[in-house]
């Protein structure tokens, strides 16, 4: 090596060092640049729970439209744990990264049973996506479902199956064989004894109304 190229290659590794440096008190303050459309395809898992739809309503978990900036356990009518109503505050990109990387440490009472996202960059990039739930966002493409092959086609298709699949698989739907009523009870104990969330009217007749038709039996 020359002594001219000696300040050069020194000067080069200290840049690298400072980027290396940089990106990883980024990774570190949860300031990870995201990807809103690859958060896309990770949300998959989250939307068997998650709704997004700007008046979409609450499945298993709350809608997440609008999250980012939200109070803390704000959705009105949501049936929260006490640990996440005690938590304050609003969903800050950091806050959101916080409870990602383990919803049970950020809220030990938490009723969402999901470990959370190990990778920093995966947790990222579905924040960038959530905070393109919002007015005048550029909304990145919904995340695509899939019910299985099996789900028959027809009216009230996705709601019953986003609502059933998240806990559910299809064999043991079918195997129910309920009347329409019984149905309508099994709702209302999943409401009242499973702390499942209520849903709206008109949703609530078009799952109740599939699982009939598909796979119900005579009153």
């Amino acid at each position: 090596m020359s002594r001219q190229n000696g300040p050069l290659l020194a000067a080069a590794i200290v840049m690298a060092c400072l980027a290396s440096l940089q990106a990883t008190q980024a990774r570190a303050s949860g300031e990870t640049p995201g990807d809103p459309q690859a958060g896309v395809r990770s949300f998959v898992v989250c939307s068997a729970c998650h709704s997004t739809q700007r008046d979409g309503g609450a499945l298993i978990g709350p809608n997440l439209w609008a999250v980012v900036g939200r109070p803390v356990a704000g959705v009105e009518g949501f049936d929260y744990s006490p640990d996440l109503k005690a938590a304050g505050g609003t969903w800050t990109p950091e806050r959101l990264d916080q409870f990602l990387t383990s919803p049970m440490t950020f809220a030990p009472g938490t009723r969402m049973g999901f470990l959370g996202i190990a990778d920093p960059q995966e947790r990222a990039n579905v924040i960038a996506y959530l905070a393109t739930l919002a007015e005048g966002a550029a909304v990145a493409a919904a995340p695509v479902v899939d019910y299985g092959p099996d789900w028959p086609a027809g009216p009230g298709q996705a709601e019953a199956g986003q609502l059933c699949n998240s806990c559910h698989s299809l064999a043991i739907v079918k195997q129910q064989r309920l009347s329409r009523s019984t149905w309508d009870k099994l709702l209302n104990w999943m409401v009242n004894e499973q702390g499942m969330a209520p849903q709206a009217p008109e949703r609530r007749e078009l799952i109740l109304g599939y699982l009939t038709a598909n796979f119900g039996a005579p009153d």
